[in-house]
């Protein structure tokens, strides 16, 4: 390709929060389930507790003991009651954080959706010439959910967490990335919604970080924001 105006090669784009979402997300199912229960969170406590969320999910080492400790029903009551005192909730946290729990279990479904500029971008990005890589955070390969969303042949290689045996912000998953894209870091920009896993863990490997963020839950970060990927098209 031709030297870019902005000096880069490729992108790496994350999958959940970035290019994919649920609807209605967990978080906000989670917060209209404790609110059913009649608790009041204010609106700074909702995106204050969205924000642990995100730094919580980025430790892998973390979650892999809580769940190796509690078990898989444990961990995710912990998790809800953690949740429930960063959002200010008092009284009986623990009745709460069942009582979420079981209507998540009952009656939580969702829809994987794509963001609505998303195909458009990613086409747009590999008609100029970048090469465009999957990386996230998931342990199985992601060929098949990117198939499943059309996404297939807009990308040059996927990788997910369990096939490069490190995941996000650990530089090693950046690193191999790096090969598969044959392309330097400093030439290569990583997207992604987890400020602590996507931009700190770029940051670290050496890549230009660019923070998904629609919501401004991160708006002092030290790197690019972009609120929808078609603003990558930009000059």
């Amino acid at each position: 390709m031709s030297p870019s105006p902005n000096g880069l090669r490729a992108y790496l784009f994350d999958l959940d929060g970035t290019l994919r979402f649920n609807q209605p997300s967990g978080y906000q199912t989670f917060i209209q389930y404790g609110r059913d229960l009649g608790l009041d969170f204010t609106p700074e406590a909702v995106r204050s507790a969205e924000r642990w969320q995100h730094q919580f999910w980025a430790d892998r080492s973390t979650v892999d003991r809580l769940f190796a400790e509690m078990g898989e029903a444990g961990g995710w009551l912990e998790i809800s009651r953690r949740q429930l005192v960063l959002l200010g909730a008092t009284g009986p946290i623990d009745d709460y954080a069942e009582a979420i729990q079981r209507r998540f279990l009952s009656e939580y479904q969702s829809v994987s959706v794509l963001g609505s500029d998303v195909i458009d971008t990613l086409a747009a990005l590999r008609d100029r010439g970048y090469i465009v890589g999957l990386v996230s955070n998931r342990d199985e390969a992601l060929d098949s959910i990117a198939e499943q969303h059309g996404m297939a042949d807009l990308f040059d290689f996927t990788l997910s967490a369990g096939e490069a045996q490190s995941w996000k912000p650990e530089p090693a998953i950046f690193h191999r990335a790096l090969e598969m894209a044959g392309v330097p870091a400093h030439s290569t920009a990583h997207v992604g919604d987890n400020y602590y896993a996507d931009v700190v863990g770029a940051q670290n490997a050496g890549l230009v970080p660019i923070l998904f963020d629609p919501t401004g839950l991160f708006p002092d970060a030290a790197c690019r924001i972009i609120a929808s990927v078609g603003e990558l098209l930009e000059p």
